[in-house]
C-alpha cells in the first residue's frame, strides 16, 4: 500500500501590523488600477500629441515645403514615416486604452466577476505596455531625425 505523505501543518501566526498595511496597500492598488490605467492611457495621448506637433514642426519648419533638409535626405525622409508610424500607433493603443466598451456584469458570480475584471486589466495593461513601448520607439527615432538632419548623411 501507499502511504500518504502529510503536509505538515505549520501553526497560524497572528497579522502583524505590517502585514494589515500591506494587504490594504494592495487592495487599494488593485481597486485603483482601472483608474490608473484609464488615466495612464490619457497621458499617452497627451503627450504622442505633443511629440506630433514637435514633427510636424521639424517638417514644416521654415517658408518652403519641404524644407532644404529634408531635400535630397532620403534618410531622414524615411525617418519622418517612421517616427509617424510609432506616434500613431502609441495614439492608437492609447485610445483603444481608455475606449469604453462592454462587459459581462455577473452580479451573483464573484468568479466569473473576477475573472471579468481581470480580462479588462489584463487588455488594458497590455495597450498602454504596447503604447509605452510605441511612443518610446517614436521618440528614439525622432531624436535619429534630428540628428539626420542636423549631421546629413
Amino acid at each position: 500500500m501507499n502511504e500518504q505523505q502529510q503536509i505538515p501543518m505549520l501553526p497560524a501566526e497572528r497579522p502583524t501590523d505590517e502585514h494589515k498595511q500591506l494587504v490594504t496597500l494592495f487592495s487599494e492598488m488593485e481597486g485603483k488600477q482601472l483608474d490608473f490605467l484609464d488615466q495612464a492611457g490619457k497621458s499617452l495621448i497627451e503627450r504622442v500629441a505633443a511629440l506630433l506637433a514637435v514633427l510636424f514642426a521639424v517638417i514644416a519648419f521654415g517658408s518652403n515645403f519641404p524644407p532644404k533638409y529634408l531635400v535630397g535626405n532620403v534618410w531622414a525622409k524615411a525617418m519622418v514615416f517612421v517616427v509617424l508610424g510609432f506616434y500613431l500607433l502609441a495614439m492608437g493603443l492609447g485610445l483603444l486604452a481608455i475606449q469604453p466598451r462592454s462587459y459581462n456584469l455577473y452580479r451573483e458570480n464573484v468568479t466569473r466577476m473576477r475573472r471579468e475584471l481581470d480580462r479588462i486589466l489584463t487588455w488594458k495593461k497590455a495597450c498602454i505596455w504596447l503604447a509605452g513601448l510605441m511612443f518610446a520607439l517614436g521618440t528614439v527615432a525622432l531624436a535619429a531625425l534630428i540628428v539626420l538632419i542636423i549631421v546629413p548623411v
